[in-house]
């Protein structure tokens, strides 16, 4: 009997504990963006959390770029059977956008780079669903410290596509040459600053000659004034 009274007793607690309904009504699934590149090379937004069924686009902005897999604590370097879009490239007058969409299948942290150059040491990364704020920032810091950057194998983990420019989530950089206001004026070769200077000598020579020549003539013209003056006829008055 006291065996009896001790498993009603459970079973009374058990019933009067709260009930788990079950969220019957997830969330649909959705398209999040995420740009690729730009004027800087960076990821944008460089972290993000997402759902199970949920797809990345990844949309690649000016410049050539990947978005590869790798482990926490190995940046910049693929993880073994992670994903890896491709070098995907976007050039001055596209019209179109080159994507990777990547469906996400799990809701632990995933870590991302680019691994074009040393665009990953220059901090392109990002991390999906991290843990906390200092994650993404100790992966960072991580990427920072390599020294180079190890590019993936075959596009695995996602489906490469395009979309329109005017659909993107950017607009991209101004083309190159329309970007500066054009460049300065050549200095003049060597050879003809020193023509110049020499011609400069001689125009100040020929200014100072027909000084002098000026300065001469009004010296002869007063000689010649006065050498006139003491010539002239003297004049007598006779009384008478």
């Amino acid at each position: 009997m006291k065996s009896f009274g001790i498993l009603l007793t459970i079973v009374a607690g058990v019933s009067a504990l709260p009930q788990l309904t079950p969220h019957l009504h997830r969330r649909q699934s959705q398209i999040i963006p995420v740009v690729v590149g730009g004027p800087q090379d960076t990821f944008v937004p460089n972290a993000l959390m997402a759902a199970v069924g949920d797809i990345i686009q990844f949309q690649f902005s000016n410049g050539n770029h990947t978005v590869t897999q790798s482990t926490s604590d190995k940046a910049c370097t693929p993880m073994d059977a992670g994903v890896h879009s491709g070098h995907i490239p976007f050039k001055d007058g596209q019209t179109d956008v080159g994507t990777f969409n990547m469906p996400v299948t799990s809701t632990d942290p995933m870590f991302l780079y680019c691994a074009t150059g040393p665009h990953c040491q220059e901090g392109q990364v990002m991390i999906i669903n991290p843990t906390n704020a200092k994650q993404v920032v100790d992966y960072v810091k991580l990427s920072q410290a390599t020294t180079k950057s190890t590019d993936g194998g075959a596009p695995v983990g996602g489906a490469a596509g395009k979309i329109a420019l005017d659909q993107a989530a950017f607009s991209p950089a101004p083309a190159k040459d329309a970007a500066g206001g054009g460049a300065p004026p050549a200095a003049p070769p060597a050879g003809n600053t020193t023509s110049s200077a020499a011609a400069a000598g001689s125009t100040a020579a020929a200014t100072s000659t027909s000084a002098s020549a000026a300065a001469s003539a009004a010296a002869s013209t007063t000689a010649a004034s006065a050498a006139g003056a003491s010539t002239s006829p003297t004049s007598f008055v006779f009384r008478a």
